[in-house]
């Protein structure tokens, strides 16, 4: 396969690899990746978290200015073992939040009250997702990504959300499997569906061709004393040679992909994972920009969200994997208080996030807002809501809890992305 024929798959795939702007070199080499698996997912578009983990309702049928258009008196509670607050969700009219938070209380952590200081959709998708609002900062899943595996040929799968990596790994986007396979298998002619695998060339010639590759690609790279450019010219010798750990990935992709698009995405970024070449992915889910008609559109998506979550974790457990699995679900932003003309809800500062996985305390809900989402901030040392004086929780403070969890807040990496806020909240014990 030629560098032109290599470049036309990969568009095809939707399989997109930037490489990192500067050189990393990581204790985990090229060796199977066994660690922890993060894994971020975003609502895009600002999620209303009244109508899943921080409900208010109304008051009646006489609210001048409900929160919410099912009644106070109806919001349910997830029933598992003792917690700081209770696990409350919304009611919805086809019971996802019920399934889901019932299903899950014992594993789920929930942080409400979450300012991120903006109800910019860019901003907003950084702050969570980077701990910080300035500019072409590196997300927390590519810091974890490169510390734990940056020499791993797809350590950050992304579909989306804020996925900058500010030159610390290559972030990788994985589209059709097909494609993926015929870049992995570049001499077997169709090697999704000939189960022969009939190749172009014999197995002697294919020896020869190799044989020519490798000899051209030292006596180039003899050339250069840049790593850099080393290292860039490895990547598409590695491509382009098939000798690559994309054969790996094959080995546990799904022969079928799922309809939801959240669960395809959930299917190959776990077969990454389980093939040993993956640290951190993004995955995610939009269409939670509701300034109309916000109930049907937040209720609905909200409910792809719960069953792509519930797949996910299915899968890993089925797989062995959930054990070193951490997930982080956030949005852009909250929503605003009440609704608007068009029966929708506009943007708004605070939001919530949730966790579950390796190291996250399960049956937690952690941040207390006001009957109007306004919020409360918390005691700093034991996480409870106070009226006066405490903390504002913002997604920095977050942040510095995730890093010090991954164990990189020391790492040089992640200290070139120092975080604003200074207190070292207790978030997971």
């Amino acid at each position: 396969m030629d560098r032109r024929d290599f470049l036309k798959i990969a568009s095809t795939a939707g399989l997109g690899v930037a490489a990192s702007t500067i050189p990393f070199t990581s204790d985990a080499g090229a060796a199977p990746y066994t660690g922890k698996f993060w894994v971020m997912i975003h609502a895009g578009g600002g999620w209303d978290v009244t109508s899943h983990c921080d409900p208010k309702g109304s008051k009646g049928p006489d609210d001048p200015d409900p929160m919410n258009h099912y009644l106070a008196d109806t919001v349910g509670t997830a029933v598992g073992s003792t917690s700081k607050l209770p696990m409350r969700y919304a009611p919805d009219p086809d019971g996802a939040n019920k399934k889901f938070f019932d299903k899950y209380v014992n594993d789920l952590m929930v942080l409400n009250a979450v300012d991120t200081s903006t109800n910019s959709h860019d901003v907003g998708t950084r702050v969570t997702w980077a701990g910080t609002l300035a500019e072409n900062k590196a997300s927390f899943a590519a810091l974890t990504a490169a510390v734990a595996g940056g020499s791993l040929p797809m350590a950050y799968i992304s579909y989306g959300g804020y996925d900058t990596t500010a030159g610390t790994v290559a972030v990788t986007r994985v589209g059709n499997i097909d494609a993926i396979r015929r870049i992995a298998y570049p001499n077997i002619i169709d090697p999704m569906y000939d189960e022969s695998k009939t190749p172009y060339y014999t197995e002697e010639t294919e020896a020869r061709i190799a044989e020519t590759r490798s000899a051209r690609h030292l006596a180039y790279s003899e050339k250069q004393n840049l790593p850099r450019i080393q290292q860039s010219m490895g990547m598409l010798f590695t491509a382009r040679s098939g000798q690559n750990e994309l054969k790996k990935l094959t080995e546990y992709l799904p022969t079928q992909l799922e309809n939801s698009n959240l669960r395809r995405q959930a299917q190959i970024a776990l077969a990454a994972y389980r093939a040993g070449i993956c640290v951190s992915a993004n995955l995610g889910i939009g269409g939670f920009d509701t300034h109309g008609n916000n109930d049907d559109q937040q209720f609905g998506r909200l409910a792809e969200l719960w069953d792509g979550i519930d797949y996910l974790v299915e899968e890993a457990k089925a797989t062995g994997v959930w054990g070193n699995m951490v997930i982080v679900v956030g949005s852009d932003f909250g929503r605003t208080p009440g609704y608007n003309s068009g029966n929708g809800k506009d943007h708004w500062s605070i939001t919530s996030m949730l966790m579950m996985g390796a190291g996250i305390p399960g049956n937690q809900v952690i941040g207390k807002t006001t009957e109007r989402h306004n919020p409360m901030n918390i005691d700093p040392k034991t996480l409870e809501p106070v009226e006066g004086g405490g903390v504002r929780l913002k997604p920095g403070h977050v942040h510095r809890a995730l890093r010090r969890l991954a164990g990189i807040d020391q790492n040089e990496v992640a200290a070139r992305f120092p975080i604003k806020e200074k207190e070292e909240l207790p978030l997971f014990g």
